[in-house]
């Protein structure tokens, strides 16, 4: 399946104000180990994988492990010795978006020249044979440091003259995109204002439009390899910005970002002045934009894999981002980047099973680090619900939004391919509100009542008497339930429904004190 553009982080924030703004975190104890020296951490997107060096080997050698976690980091492993071996470059990996596939650089047969990029794919809990990604992308230079898109369709990599088990020189950025056919394509270098004459470590983050990388050869350097930071905005790479938050007078090179955005990994001297992979906090001005990560599986009424489609629109620029399947075990994973509004929908094959659809407000201040979505494909049965939170209405009316009818339509079609079932449409507002005034736009529906009142009043005589009058009392409220379970229905009609297959179900009620007004609109399906 292909993977999105774009969505997730996931170092896992604390929740712990302090924690949350710390400008400094260590990794924990199990990573961090007192006795030993780390190195060049490379954090997967979706932050559950780690690659890092360390000097852990025999009689202190540097080599390369792995970590993973679901929760918790898992005790690190050596990556064994069909990829860790004297022939790769030390310090030249990269994973891709969930940690599963392992970029590197060897000089180690078959390759194209001197230093060729490999990649290794985690099978169960066992490295698969390398295999070289050859031409156009490994020439008869020397390759090195692979990063990868999140989608997987864009690889950042660096050329260079010279290069060895610890070091390169003379190094210009690469990138090269996969072909539909999954070849890569020839590789585009660059532009001058980053390929300055020794420019490396590319890694591009998961909102696929920020890159890091770093360079001796800006005049803004503090000393050694510096780290810079791009950002690819209409077709144009920014010029560098150093990071000198991080930046020292020694050689910063080797960092990663989870999708989040939040914090940079790198190696920084611990309490035994001992060498530790340590989160930076990245300014604000800095950060890339986050990415929340949405996984799950799509099976069928017996829990097996099906066959599906899954579409991502950005609703705030009404535009497609993701059309892909799931993987042959039904699962599928996708990134969002912050700052829009999105709707995930899952469509079967067959116009007599059910779809999904689920929306997601990225806009706030806190973009969620994952979220679990599992979709059950079936043929409906009575008492089966079908959410219709896609379905939403101009604010304070009744009137359907124009980004409801994709949905409806959908509802149209299963409505139609099942005949031996009614649907009701439910609507329900939580957040019923009234006055005897207009004291809020909320309040659009109107209730007139007469009400009778007895008054005194004064007959020819100038004598009191008990009058009877009737009084308009007008209360002011926004239940628009029943306006809009009809707008849902005439448009099902419309579109070729059976009328007398419908039926309406609405309810309002208030909502606690301080709780937030909520719609719920949804479809039922009944026996006939």
């Amino acid at each position: 399946m292909k993977k999105l553009f774009s969505m997730l982080l996931l170092l896992a924030l604390p929740t712990a104000t302090l924690w949350a703004q710390a400008k400094t975190r260590r990794l924990p104890g199990i990573i961090n180990h007192p006795s030993l020296n780390l190195f060049d951490p490379y954090i997967s997107h979706d932050g559950n994988a780690l690659l890092f060096i360390s000097d852990n080997g025999e009689d202190g050698a540097l080599t390369l492990s792995y970590t993973s976690r679901e929760n918790d980091w898992t005790e690190p492993v050596t990556i064994p010795k069909n990829i860790n071996h004297r022939l790769i470059y030390l310090r030249g990996f990269g994973l891709n978006a969930d940690g599963k596939k392992l970029f590197y650089t060897s000089t180690k047969s078959p390759v194209v020249g001197g230093y060729d990029i490999m990649v290794s794919e985690l099978k169960g809990t066992t490295w698969a044979e390398p295999v070289n990604l050859m031409l156009p992308v490994n020439t008869k230079s020397n390759e090195g440091c692979p990063s990868i898109s999140a989608d997987e369709t864009t690889l950042y990599f660096m050329r260079c003259d010279k290069m060895d088990q610890s070091k390169a020189d003379g190094c210009k950025l690469f990138y090269s995109k996969k072909k539909p056919n999954g070849q890569w394509d020839e590789a585009v270098e660059l532009p001058a204002n980053i390929n300055t004459g020794n420019s490396q470590t590319p890694r591009i983050m998961a909102d696929g439009e920020t890159l890091i990388f770093s360079s001796n050869k800006m005049a803004s350097s503090k000393g050694g390899m510096d780290l810079y930071l791009t950002r690819l905005a209409n077709g144009k790479w920014s010029d560098p910005v150093p990071m000198d938050f991080v930046n020292t007078e020694k050689d910063d090179q080797f960092v990663s970002v989870a999708a989040l955005g939040r914090y940079l990994l790198k190696e920084a001297p611990g309490p035994r002045k001992n060498s530790e992979i340590v989160e930076f906090l990245i300014p604000q001005e800095l950060r890339p934009k986050g990415m929340m990560k949405v996984e799950g599986k799509i099976t069928d009424a017996t829990n097996a894999p099906t066959a599906a489609y899954i579409d991502i629109t950005d609703l705030d620029q009404s535009k497609r981002v993701y059309s892909g399947r799931p993987l042959a075990d039904g699962s599928y994973q996708v990134y969002l980047r912050e700052g829009s509004h999105y709707e995930l929908s899952i469509d079967p094959e067959q116009s007599n099973i059910t779809y999904f659809t689920k929306r997601f407000d990225l806009t706030t201040d806190k973009t969620p680090q994952k979220e679990k979505v599992n979709v059950t494909l079936k043929q409906p049965a009575a008492g089966d619900e079908l959410s219709l939170d896609a379905v939403t209405f101009k604010p304070n009316s009744s009137e359907l939004e124009a980004s409801s009818q994709t949905a409806l339509k959908k509802l149209t079609r299963l409505v139609k391919a099942n005949p031996s079932l009614k649907f009701e449409i439910q609507v329900m507002l939580k957040g019923y509100l009234q006055d005897s005034v207009k004291s809020d736009p909320d309040l659009t529906e109107m209730i007139v009542d007469s009400v009778a009142s007895q008054v005194t009043a004064t007959d020819s005589l100038g004598q009191p008497y008990q009058k009877e009058v009737m009084i308009a009392r007008t209360t002011y409220h926004n239940d628009r339930t029943q306006q809009e379970a009809k707008q849902i229905t005439d448009y099902l009609v419309a579109q070729g429904a059976d009328a007398t297959r419908l039926t309406m179900f609405v309810n309002a009620i208030p909502a606690a004190p301080e709780e937030p007004k909520k719609l719920t609109v949804k479809a039922v399906a009944r026996a006939k």
